[in-house]
């Protein structure tokens, strides 16, 4: 191990740390506070995962979704059909919603990844505004307009918890698990991969990246990931609407993916927190006040804080503080500058091939 990636490691073990103690703190709070408090932080918990399925696909692999609430609304609605009908238990409903979700992922995908450009975004912007009106036409299945709700689940063993208590502590919990999948992601092969394409496509392509499957496995374990969230938030709120996943949504999704700051978790969960409290917070402005609130906030990050704001307070402090974070060694640093290498040989190569 080379003396940069030897700093990387010893300087994140202090932000594990922290991770750690703070989700302990996380957990504690559902004996702290008031039932409706810890709805509203398991909402937080649940768009939070959408959010991150954002991060992976914007951040990590250079791409864009408007669609991200279309995914987590299918997650939600596939995973109430299968409860409702009694067909899968809470737990399997959720995976099979994010199974579902994925293959969608893949569908859609597909033909605008081939096109390359805006087409993504252009065809999960469609994707968002059919979704609900497609809700509504298949009402026999949907229930329309009215929607289709199922009893929340209970705290397991006639453990001493409340249903606000125990849905807190689930959404917390599968918010730690997409975590966690992520993590694993970005660092794997896999990850790698995308972080070359996401720098430089060409580059990636010469070294051996896939630049389609790549991109289409991205979008379809992202879509996954959405569904997941999705499936999480049925639990929570118990009845589900078309109006409930309208554009609106995706659109607060991706705006919690900036304005918080990309390739960040914890700029994930500011964004998540904007899109859950704002509105509330927004009351005094009007109807129109969240759209306000969420206008003003992107304006001064793209200005202000253009890489969002928790990464460009971070950059910040340390510029105060007089320290550079250690940067995590690229496979194509290995390779002198000018110097002539077979793909064979290529250090890059032969990183991205370590799973």
């Amino acid at each position: 191990m080379s003396a940069v990636a030897a700093g990387v490691q010893r300087s994140r073990w202090p932000v594990r740390l922290a991770w750690v103690v703070g989700m302990v703190l996380v957990a504690l709070l559902a004996f702290v506070i008031t039932d409706y408090e810890l709805f509203r932080l398991s909402r937080m918990a649940c768009i939070g995962i959408a959010v991150l399925s954002l991060d992976l696909l914007t951040g990590r692999a250079g791409l864009i979704s408007a669609g991200q609430g279309a995914l987590f609304g299918l997650g939600a609605y596939t995973t109430v059909l299968l409860v409702y009908h009694e067909i899968a238990p809470y737990p399997v409903a959720i995976v099979l919603g994010s199974v579902l979700c994925f293959l969608v992922g893949l569908v859609l995908g597909l033909p605008a990844l081939r096109l390359g450009g805006l087409n993504l975004g252009l065809v999960t912007l469609g994707a968002a505004l059919v979704f609900p009106e497609l809700l509504k036409k298949y009402s026999d299945l949907t229930g329309g307009v009215f929607g289709i709700g199922i009893s929340p689940p209970q705290a397991p063993l006639d453990l001493a918890l409340t249903s606000a208590q125990w849905l807190y502590l689930v959404s917390v919990a599968g918010l730690l698990i997409a975590m966690a999948f992520y993590t694993r992601l970005v660092n794997s092969r896999f990850g790698r991969g995308l972080e070359a394409l996401r720098t430089n496509e060409n580059m990636a392509a010469s070294v051996g990246v896939d630049l389609a499957r790549s991109k289409l496995l991205a979008f379809g374990i992202s879509s996954a990931m959405a569904g997941f969230g999705g499936g999480l938030y049925l639990l929570l709120i118990g009845h589900v609407t078309p109006d409930t996943f309208l554009l609106t949504l995706s659109l607060s999704m991706l705006f919690a993916a900036v304005v918080g700051g990309l390739r960040s978790r914890l700029g994930v969960l500011l964004g998540a927190a904007f899109v859950v409290f704002v509105p509330d917070f927004s009351a005094a402005f009007g109807e129109r006040g969240p759209q306000l609130i969420y206008a003003i906030a992107l304006l001064l990050t793209v200005y202000l804080l253009p890489r969002g704001i928790v990464p460009s307070l971070a950059a910040l402090g340390r510029r105060l503080l007089g320290r550079r974070a250690p940067r995590t060694p690229e496979p194509w640093d290995e390779i002198e500058p000018g110097a002539a290498v077979a793909p064979e040989q290529s250090p890059v190569v032969d990183r991205l091939g370590k799973g």
